[in-house]
């Protein structure tokens, strides 16, 4: 009865420790651009991962993010990260950046990848003498002379008031939203959203500087990059129904010191 009972104890005591590990991890999805972004959070570090069709439909681009929340250096290397087809059951190779931009380069594959000519992404637009209008220039005199310290011309136009106050509302402003870890990790994906610009025609350049490179993160620090994969050796899932479309659906495992992170993604 006695060693029953320290059974009964010990199985307790395991089941226990092994929910409290898997409240301690967190992983969720959230949006940036319409594109589909999954994460996982673990001890010690938390990835961030989203796959699209790009480079006119001809490459999967997998976008990986990985954080150091831990107190040691960690390492991440592209040929550890394994992307299964799911429908199809094999696991794809990853072509690099700099072999995928060599390509690109040639003259023809420039428009079977619709590649953008100019390297170094799009170039600021000038402005012209016919984007000049009354109200834009009566606009740069005033902040001229605000800045100089001078007087502000008068204009219906401008945003500005002579009286103190005139502007604030009487009632206090509401305090900011507590952004969480979605919010901080949305933020930061939809600065420089490298998917969505792989969708339009890129440079043979963007493309190898998108690439996902080996990498030592020190604490609080994080890496990203894009893997990329030939669109063409995915299996798609056959349409049931009249409006249902063929699907592509990946399997992307990411070992991080010593943790497994594993994501399925669908393929638009």
């Amino acid at each position: 009865m006695r060693w029953l009972l320290g059974v009964l104890l010990l199985s307790c005591s395991l089941s226990a420790q092994d929910v409290n590990h898997e409240t301690a991890n967190a992983q969720g999805t959230f949006y940036v651009d319409g594109i589909v972004y999954q994460y996982a959070a673990g001890p010690n570090c938390t990835v961030v991962a989203a796959a699209h069709s790009a480079l006119n439909h001809k490459f999967l681009a997998l976008k990986l993010r990985v954080y150091n929340a831990g107190p040691h250096s960690i390492t991440v290397k592209p040929d550890d990260i394994i992307l299964e087809d799911a429908i199809g059951g094999r696991v794809l190779t990853a072509v690099a950046g700099a072999d995928l931009a060599q390509r690109m380069r040639k003259p023809y594959n420039m428009a079977r990848y619709a590649v953008n000519g100019i390297a170094g992404g799009d170039m600021d637009t000038p402005i012209t003498r016919d984007m000049v209008s009354p109200q834009f220039m009566e606009m740069m005199r005033a902040m001229a002379a605000r800045a100089n310290g001078g007087a502000v011309p008068s204009g219906s136009n401008l945003l500005y008031t002579d009286t103190p106050g005139a502007l604030e509302d009487g009632d206090a402003p509401p305090p900011a939203p507590v952004c969480d870890r979605v919010c901080r990790l949305r933020n930061r994906e939809a600065r420089g959203e490298v998917l969505a610009q792989l969708q339009r025609g890129t440079s043979p350049d963007s493309v190898e500087n998108f690439a996902f490179r080996a990498n030592t993160i020190p604490p609080g620090a994080n890496v990203a990059g894009v893997l990329y994969y030939p669109l063409g050796k995915l299996s798609e899932s056959p349409a049931v129904g009249e409006r249902s479309k063929k699907g592509r659906l990946v399997r992307v495992t990411v070992p991080v010191a010593g943790e497994r992170f594993q994501f399925e993604l669908a393929v638009e």
